[in-house]
């Protein structure tokens, strides 16, 4: 028995920081999903590897790279403290681990900081369609978000890293 694949749009599996947070029905109206390159983003350091000298090394490159960032970089219009969370991302929605309680319906703004430089902050807007348990993760449900209000322009950047992500990880099995 053949299983077709129902998905319009490659997913992938990533480490990005985001921020999610519960729209009210009155914020609900007119907003659209969008993308901001003027906005300054904080993340946490990348997690840490094994080699305890190439972390070290890759900290000091960091932060080096952190001062050049901020010193070429217009003024911002907001500051995103945000950390580093594995999402499953593709153009039609995403699904990612919340310790925060939803439901069903609910919509959520989602805000994700694409690996590029200027930063892309997507703001995107979604409707939680389905709730499951997080295994081996107690107080956190993975939750799948359908977007909405979802203009070409987004769904491309967000399609542009998914392909971005799949030729990284066809190039590295290829390497000896």
């Amino acid at each position: 028995m053949t299983v077709k694949n129902r998905r319009d749009y490659p997913r992938s599996n990533t480490l990005l920081p985001f921020e999610v947070r519960r729209l009210t029905p009155g914020e609900r109206k007119d907003i659209r999903c969008r993308i901001s390159t003027d906005t300054l983003v904080i993340d946490d350091a990348p997690p840490r590897l094994k080699d305890e000298r190439l972390n070290a090394w890759l900290n000091v490159l960091n932060a080096k790279l952190d001062y050049l960032i901020r010193i070429a970089s217009p003024p911002q219009e907001a500051f995103i403290p945000l950390s580093f969370e594995l999402l499953n991302i593709s153009g039609s929605g995403i699904s990612l681990m919340m310790e925060e309680e939803v439901a069903i319906g609910d919509i959520l703004e989602i805000r994700i900081v694409l690996e590029t430089y200027p930063a892309k902050v997507l703001y995107l807007l979604g409707e939680v369609v389905r709730i499951s348990e997080t295994p081996k993760k107690p107080n956190t449900s993975t939750v799948s978000i359908q977007y909405l209000n979802i203009d070409e322009t987004v769904r491309n950047e967000i399609i542009k890293f998914d392909f971005k992500k799949h030729r990284e990880r066809l190039i590295t099995r290829k390497k000896p």
